[in-house]
């Protein structure tokens, strides 16, 4: 699809956005189900960080679904979560080599779940992990996120919302693998090239046949749910882009591939 393609799926994807914010009297408050979904967290897990393994039973190739509109159950979240990474190892271990001939350098070390209410997350290179947030940790090669105050509200969003989370965070663990000339020199840049790999995988998912009705949807609320504020300079170390650059980040990569999200042939609009 041409730019001009892209720019239109955007367009007809962030009308949908907007108008699809509302929710029906008889459903629960978006509140109630990540209060329900911590207190079950609580329940059924001891300890406050937890070590999410990739496994036998992960299905990482049946459709990526749940239901969270009247309920949520914490063993249907904690399913596909395992699944999603499953899925984005399977796929960059076949797509670093294939399409952006780069050899594949082994899965994340690992992949680590936290709830600061509770206990502190997982420390990288001496910072503490941040509330409210999910990162790829490069010197200890891993990822983590913020269960009960960033993943759980996302997945209640929508699985796809939660996916994309995963997918980003993957992005930039790849990130790491690439060649120096192909890794983007400044922090946005480097925001919206994960947002781009992440697309990649998603259009790899939908070919596969895992994607059902309104997940793109879904995940294009997650990505603007998780946009800048307006006004947000583009030198700011924390800038992850505008609504718009993230989301056409994510169909240039969903839309062209791996290859559109190196340094060398993927523009953005640094500075709007």
């Amino acid at each position: 699809m041409t730019r001009s393609g892209v720019a239109a799926v955007v367009a007809v994807l962030a009308t949908s956005l907007l108008t699809g914010c509302g929710s029906d009297g008889d459903r629960r408050s978006l509140g109630d189900l990540v209060e329900d979904a911590v207190a079950e967290a609580r329940e059924r897990v001891e300890e406050a960080t937890g070590d999410v393994r990739v496994g036998e039973g992960s299905a990482s190739d049946a459709p990526i679904r749940n239901d969270t509109r009247t309920r949520f159950d914490y063993d249907q979240y904690t399913a596909l979560v395992k699944q999603v990474l499953a899925s984005l190892e399977s796929y960059w271990a076949d797509a670093m080599p294939a399409e952006l001939e780069t050899p594949y350098r082994g899965d994340p070390a690992g992949y680590f779940y936290y709830r600061p209410e509770e206990r502190a997350g997982p420390r990288c290179d001496g910072q503490p992990a941040p509330p409210k947030n999910a990162f790829y940790c490069p010197a200890g090669d891993f990822i983590a996120w913020d269960e009960s105050g960033l993943l759980i509200p996302y997945y209640l969003q929508g699985d796809f919302a939660a996916a994309y989370v995963l997918a980003h965070e993957f992005g930039h663990a790849m990130q790491v693998r690439l060649r120096p000339e192909d890794r983007p020199s400044t922090g946005i840049l480097r925001e919206l090239q994960a947002d781009c790999l992440a697309g990649a995988w998603a259009r790899a998912v939908a070919e596969g046949g895992q994607l059902e009705a309104g997940d793109l949807d879904e995940a294009v609320a997650g990505i603007y749910t998780g946009r800048d504020v307006p006004g947000t300079p583009f030198t700011d170390p924390r800038a992850h882009g505008s609504g718009f650059e993230r989301i056409r980040a994510f169909g240039d990569g969903y839309e062209g591939g791996p290859r559109q999200c190196l340094v060398t042939d993927w523009v953005v609009d640094a500075g709007s």
